[in-house]
């Protein structure tokens, strides 16, 4: 493998779009890593690892998340951007930066065009157990180990190749069209998400749930995000989506089961007082009567 190449400012995604395009580049394989809601409330991308056929290339995302150059490397429009199951990375892109990567083809969607599994694994050498593990890793932190920075370019380095190849059965089943078609659709996808709405997917049984219990379960939902935001943590973290009906069951006592729930696990010091969670939950019952 050749070395990676480390871009952490505005001027050095500059100066590699502009390369890119003086040598005639069309094409670039992209994926990222990042959190998301495992370490803090918000996602986070750590990076983008990218590879032109020659040159592996990680983009420090925790630096110039904020740069007008980052947005023109991921839309330029004479680039193609070769990715494999690019939903979640849409997802990630646009909810951590507001915009989408544009454009793509994606290798997954090639698969299912043809007919086969849906599989990175098989191509890249790494076992779905152990690739886990690295998506799992703190990428947040730096400086970024070297095994996770040869993972993370690792997963870009066959992608240019295997697209080529793609490419060519899909021309010959006159399916090549249809390709670019369906990775564009998915590239235009709105992926944004307000998280004090989940309720309505995430709240265990919530279309079963009567009138009242769903306005309970739709501000208790809110309540966890909120205290999520202000510990910074996952709202999982919180108290789980199991407790969610037991803490709705009696609408008098709820502010007492969340007491409960919250300091579940919290020694006297640590303790959530009531006052602290009627100032939330009271939050909570305004954001609900909006959303």
């Amino acid at each position: 493998m050749a070395e990676i190449t480390i871009i952490s400012t505005e001027e050095e995604i500059e100066s590699y779009l502009k390369d890119l395009r003086k040598r005639g580049i069309k094409k670039i394989a992209l994926d990222l890593e990042g959190d998301q809601g495992i370490i803090n409330y918000k996602y986070s991308i750590s990076i983008f690892q990218c590879y032109d056929g020659i040159t592996p290339v990680v983009i420090d995302v925790l630096k110039t998340a904020d740069t007008k150059a980052l947005k023109d490397f991921l839309t330029s429009s004479d680039i193609i951007k070769v990715m494999f199951a690019s939903e979640n990375d849409l997802f990630m892109t646009q909810n951590v930066l507001g915009y989408s990567i544009t454009p793509i083809m994606d290798i997954a969607i090639a698969q299912k065009l043809l007919g086969l599994k849906v599989n990175l694994s098989e191509y890249i050498g790494i076992e779905k157990k152990v690739k886990d593990s690295f998506q799992k890793a703190n990428w947040l932190k730096r400086p970024i180990r070297d095994e996770l920075l040869h993972y993370a370019v690792n997963d870009v380095l066959h992608l240019l190749e295997i697209n080529e190849k793609f490419e060519s059965e899909l021309k010959e089943k006159k399916l090549f069209e249809e390709y670019v078609k369906a990775s564009t659709a998915v590239s235009n996808k709105n992926f944004i998400v307000n998280q004090y709405e989940h309720y309505k997917k995430k709240f265990p049984g919530y279309k079963r749930l009567n009138k009242e219990k769903r306005k309970l379960g739709k501000t208790v939902w809110i309540f966890r995000e909120l205290l999520g935001e202000y510990y910074n943590c996952p709202a999982g973290y919180i108290f789980s989506r199991k407790s969610m009906n037991d803490i709705i069951n009696e609408k008098e006592i709820i502010l007492i089961k969340l007491e409960d729930e919250l300091n579940r696990n919290r020694g006297n010091k640590k303790k959530v007082n009531m006052a602290f969670i009627k100032k939330f939950y009271q939050k909570a019952e305004k954001i609900a009567e909006e959303v």
